[in-house]
């Protein structure tokens, strides 16, 4: 041990004497060592935690998955004391590496059969395991990945929290940790889950994707009214989402406001709010829609185009035909066109004498409408709403051409 500390003092010495540039050079070779070695030992401890968990799940996963599921369909009533005593024997005592494979097993659980969440099963699988106990002490570790993901599996599970557990997450610093606690917030709060909507929250896509989920998780039979968000807002993210809430939900009462929204100085939000009211089928608001199209940018007249195909009142053919005709953009005319394809029996006579008449790349695009093997959102929602009507898209081709060519249907 001398002899080493002895080679340290002597290289400190000789250091010393070496020319400055060269002291930094050596320093910096040692820094990048050091650090080099240091990254190389937590990489190597994040792996190997991650492979223990993993394999954790992966022993217990499929034995917790079919011991909890038959709990829960069961029909008959277990205590919480009778669930902890069966997991015990099945098990052994709850620990923390219990948790790891317990936790997201019994979210699968829960996806799969969410008709049981009501269930007095349910309540003794979460009181007598202790669920709610164990998520809500994750909230208050330093780590925020463990946060996120302790709020995020009291939302899959719909568990109730107190607002005193919440409520200072949502303030936080970390943007990560605020929204994903605000969004959290919405299921799993006891008191006033939306007073967050009163604030500019700077919602992005998967945002909105985590708040919808919230919505029709926990408040899809008791939906606030969204217009007055839309209304007071001055945040145009949120209130492009709040329109989309209104159409998902068909909030009929909210139409008055987004009315209003047609005239909005925003492209994004005007565009939002048409296909609001296409998606809800207001038919009073066709003809506004029509007679805004030729002053509007290119999104809100694709967005008009798509709206009349929601609508589908029938008695547009004439403005897609002019729409069509004055189309300069060729994804427009293909929009149009598609449009006109599903536009019921009159729009599929229109399209087949197009079909006779275009050429070059405007035919090449009615082919590809044509096609039924390319999928869109339009032909997605009017396939879906025709087999809900009990006919196909196929049953209106056979009846055009039976039309255009003035043969008698042969009933059998």
């Amino acid at each position: 041990m001398n002899d080493f500390l002895d080679y340290i003092e002597h290289f400190w010495i000789s250091l010393s004497s070496f020319p400055f540039v060269i002291q930094i050079a050596i320093f910096f070779i040692f820094f990048s060592c050091t650090a080099t070695f240091t990254f190389m030992v937590v990489v190597f401890a994040v792996r190997r935690e991650k492979a223990r968990r993993e394999k954790i799940v992966r022993e217990l996963r499929p034995r917790i998955f079919s011991f909890l599921r038959n709990i829960l369909i069961s029909k008959d009533a277990y205590s919480e004391d009778e669930v902890l005593d069966m997991f015990v024997e099945n098990f052994g005592n709850l620990t923390k590496k219990t948790y790891i494979s317990l936790i997201p097993t019994l979210e699968d659980v829960v996806k799969q059969e969410k008709h049981q969440l009501e269930s007095h099963n349910y309540d003794s699988i979460i009181r007598g395991l202790n669920i709610d106990e164990y998520l809500e002490k994750r909230l208050d570790f330093s780590n925020t990945r463990i946060r996120l993901r302790a709020f995020q599996s009291l939302s899959r599970l719909d568990l109730t929290i107190s607002d005193s557990k919440i409520l200072p997450h949502t303030y936080s610093k970390n943007a990560s940790l605020r929204k994903e606690s605000r969004s959290s917030y919405v299921g799993v709060s006891n008191n006033e889950p939306f007073k967050f909507f009163d604030q500019d929250n700077d919602l992005n896509q998967w945002d909105q994707i985590s708040l919808l989920q919230q919505f029709v998780l926990h408040h899809k039979d008791n939906l606030p009214n969204f217009s007055k968000w839309i209304k007071y807002s001055d945040d145009e993210e949120q209130i492009k989402f709040f329109i989309k809430l209104v159409a998902y939900f068909g909030q009929d009462t909210s139409v008055d406001s987004l009315s209003e929204y047609l005239e909005h100085p925003s492209h994004s939000v005007r565009r939002e709010a048409i296909l609001a009211i296409g998606k809800m089928q207001v038919k009073s608001k066709e003809n506004k829609l029509i007679k805004m199209y030729f002053t509007q940018p290119l999104i809100c007249q694709n967005a008009i185009i798509e709206a009349i195909s929601y609508i589908d009142s029938g008695k547009s053919i004439g403005f897609l035909k002019t729409a069509y005709e004055m189309a300069s953009s060729h994804d427009t005319k293909k929009l149009i066109a598609e449009v006109i394809y599903l536009y019921g029996k009159s729009g599929r006579a229109y399209f087949e004498e197009l079909s006779r008449t275009e050429t070059g790349f405007n035919l090449l695009i009615l082919e590809h409408v044509k096609n039924p093997l390319i999928q869109s959102s339009l032909r997605n929602h009017h396939e879906s709403k025709q087999k809900k009507e009990g006919y196909s898209m196929v049953d209106v081709d056979i009846k055009t051409k039976i039309n255009q060519e003035n043969i008698p249907p042969i009933n059998p």
